[in-house]
């Protein structure tokens, strides 16, 4: 999965970074969402536009067209150069004629405190209306991810902040598609059995990648997806042309 895209290359959270992972053979895709001023679901991770834009403001005070104006910094990728934040109505329109491609879509808690639960959710579920079969909700907050559940068939997937009997109670009385982890708070711990697959982020090297799916992980995700999985098919590529070797 590409974690915020292609975010090692590109701008993060930007349409560039998007394109980038599904050109590289990545078709999961995460990305994060805010709520504008007016109320429009934006792909932006933090609460202030500091650490990509290299400005002060908050995401909440500014409209969707006074946002659509502003640069992404590189911020170490390759090029930022008009490079802007987008909506996302403007990532949906992507997945015409990609059927093969899946978004998780991850609402932030800022916007949740700003807004309210409801307020953002029917935003975001009435932007991917029409693609929602290819979207996969997720969020810290399992309030959201309840009230998403009320309100469409759409998956959903819960982002751990711990491993712990409670929130394993409350991802069984949830039941998402989904539970994602970072893998520091994964550590030694068996990833629970269920009907949900186990997403682990952020892993940067096929060794590591490799241990966690022996570990139960269904899913490595990265934010230089393409480049983890280049390194993991040639990690494959040489174990089976050593077995064969031996023979």
């Amino acid at each position: 999965m590409a974690h915020r895209g292609h975010a090692a290359r590109y701008p993060e959270n930007s349409l560039a970074a998007i394109e980038a992972a599904a050109a590289a053979g990545v078709h999961l895709i995460e990305f994060d969402i805010q709520l504008s001023k007016d109320g429009t679901p934006v792909l932006m991770h933090d609460e202030t536009l500091a650490r990509t834009a290299g400005r002060d403001d908050r995401v909440f005070d500014l409209t969707a067209a006074e946002l659509q104006t502003i640069e992404l910094q590189a911020d170490g990728a390759d090029s930022a150069d008009g490079v802007h934040i987008p909506t996302l109505s403007q990532a949906v329109a992507l997945l015409a004629g990609h059927p093969e491609w899946t978004y998780f879509i991850e609402i932030k808690r800022h916007s949740l405190e700003q807004f309210g639960v409801d307020a953002v959710v029917d935003a975001v579920l009435a932007e991917i209306a029409a693609c929602s079969q290819q979207c996969v909700i997720i969020s810290f907050d399992h309030r959201c991810l309840e009230a998403v559940q009320q309100r469409a068939d759409v998956r959903t997937g819960w982002v751990l902040k711990a491993m712990s009997k409670a929130t394993r109670m409350q991802a069984e009385a949830l039941r998402p598609e989904y539970l994602l982890i970072n893998y520091h708070r994964l550590l030694d711990n068996v990833p629970w059995p269920g009907d949900w697959q186990w997403v682990c982020y952020e892993i940067i090297e096929a060794a590591h990648a490799q241990s966690l799916q022996a570990q139960g992980i269904d899913i490595i995700s990265s934010m230089a997806a393409p480049e983890l999985q280049a390194a993991m098919l040639e990690a494959v590529l040489m174990e089976t042309a050593s077995r064969e070797t031996k023979r």
